[in-house]
C-alpha cells in the first residue's frame, strides 16, 4: 500500500513523462496516473505504469476511473460488465459493450480485469482449492559413516518417507534401516516400518491411527508390534513453524530372538511431539519424540527421539543435507544390553512432490 504523498509524487513523475497509457485513475487527492489498470481486487487496484512498475493502491484512494482498452467489471449484484470504459464524473462510469452501453457506480465495482487477465476470483477460488486438494510428497535419505586405524567402524543408514496430506488430513508411510559395524561385529542391525493416518475435525484438533512394526536382532527383537490410537493437535501451525502433540492408547507385541525368553504382549500410552521449524531461508530444524509406556508397569518404556537442521544443497529443496542426532531407549532391554542407542549422522536427503 502507499500514502497520499507518494501518490502525488508518482502522479508528477508520470505527466513529466508525459506518456498517455491506456488508463486513467484520478486519486482522492486530486492527483491522475496513466497506466494499465491489471486489476482490482480485494479492494486494491493493481495499476501498472511506466514508471515504477505495477502499483497496489486502496479503492478508497481512488475516485475515478477510464480506460480506452477492454475492461471487465463485475458489481455487486454479480453484474459483468466488458468494454472500454469512460468516466462521466464523481465516480460514474459508462461501460461500451458490444451489447450496448451499460452504467455503473465505481464504489458498486467489486472486482476488475484487463483483457488477457483472468478473473481474479476465480483464480482465488483456484488457488484456495488446490490448498485442499491432497498432495503427495517423498522425501529419501542415506548416510554412511566409518573409520579405521585405533577402530574400524562401518555403519549406513536408509530412510524413506511418502506423505499424503491435504488441508484436514494425512496419511504417512514411513520407514529406516539401520546396519553398523565394529571391528568386524555387528553393533547395529534395526529395520522399521509404519505408516500412520491423522484427520483434523477443526483446525487444531483431530485423531490418529498409527501401525509400526520393528526387527532389531542385535537388541534381541525378533519382532515388535505398535498399534495406537488417540487424539492430536496443533498447539502452533503457521507457514514458518508448526508444533503438533498427540495422545492416545497403544498394543505392543514383542518376540525374542532368544528361544528362552516367552513373547510378550500388553497394552500401553502412545505421546508423540513434531516439531518443524523454519528459522531462516537457509536452514530448518525438524524434530519428533514419541513415548511409549506400558499401563501395566509404568517402568517398562520406549522412547525414541531424532532432532535435524535441513541444510539446502542448492537453490532448491531438491536435495538437503540434515545434521542430526537420534536416540532410542528402552527402558528393559532384552538380555545385558544398553538402555540408550545414540546415534550422531549427516544425511543427504533427496524430497520431491
Amino acid at each position: 500500500m502507499i500514502g497520499k504523498r507518494m501518490l502525488g509524487s508518482l502522479a508528477l513523475m508520470a505527466g513529466m513523462l508525459g506518456n498517455a497509457q491506456a488508463a486513467t485513475l484520478e486519486l482522492t487527492d486530486g492527483s491522475t496516473l496513466q497506466g494499465n489498470l491489471v486489476k482490482i481486487h480485494e479492494g486494491v487496484a493493481h495499476f501498472e505504469t511506466a514508471f515504477a512498475g505495477t502499483l497496489e493502491i486502496p479503492m478508497e484512494q481512488v475516485a475515478d476511473l477510464s480506460s480506452g482498452e477492454t475492461v471487465s467489471l463485475r458489481t455487486e449484484g454479480g453484474q459483468v460488465l466488458v468494454g472500454p470504459v469512460e468516466s462521466e464524473g464523481e465516480g460514474r462510469l459508462e461501460v461500451a459493450s458490444p451489447t450496448g452501453t451499460a452504467r455503473t457506480r465505481l464504489d458498486a465495482v467489486e472486482t476488475a480485469w484487463s483483457a488477457g487477465e483472468r478473473d481474479p476470483q476465480v483464480v482465488a477460488r483456484e488457488a484456495a482449492m488446490e490448498e485442499l486438494r491432497r498432495k503427495w510428497s517423498f522425501t529419501v535419505g542415506a548416510d554412511i559413516t566409518g573409520s579405521d586405524g585405533n577402530t574400524d567402524e562401518f555403519g549406513s543408514a536408509l530412510n524413506f518417507d511418502a506423505t499424503l496430506e491435504g488441508a484436514d488430513d494425512r496419511l504417512q508411510f514411513y520407514g529406516h534401516y539401520t546396519y553398523k559395524e565394529t571391528e568386524g561385529v555387528k553393533t547395529d542391525d534395526e529395520q522399521v516400518g509404519g505408516v500412520r493416518y491423522t484427520n483434523f475435525f477443526t483446525e487444531r484438533m483431530g485423531w490418529f491411527v498409527r501401525e509400526e512394526l520393528e526387527r532389531d536382532p542385535f537388541e534381541g527383537i525378533e519382532f515388535r508390534s505398535t498399534s495406537a490410537a488417540g487424539l492430536t493437535y496443533r498447539f502452533i501451525k503457521r507457514e514458518r513453524l508448526e508444533l503438533e502433540g498427540s495422545a492416545g492408547i497403544s498394543y505392543r507385541y514383542e518376540d525374542y530372538t532368544d528361544p528362552a525368553s516367552d513373547a510378550e504382549d500388553f497394552p500401553g500410552l502412545d505421546f508423540g511431539l513434531d516439531l518443524d521449524w523454519q528459522f531462516a531461508d537457509w536452514g530448518s530444524l525438524v524434530s519428533s519424540l514419541k513415548y511409549v509406556p506400558s499401563v501395566d508397569d509404568f517402568g517398562d518404556y520406549l522412547i525414541e527421539h531424532e532432532s535435524g537442521v535441513n541444510i539446502p544443497l542448492g537453490t532448491s529443496d531438491f536435495w538437503t543435507l540434515r545434521l542430526g542426532l537420534a536416540h532410542d531407549y528402552n527402558s528393559q532391554p532384552d538380555g545385558n544390553r544398553e538402555r540408550l542407542d545414540t546415534t550422531y549422522f549427516a544425511r543427504l536427503l533427496l524430497n520431491w512432490k
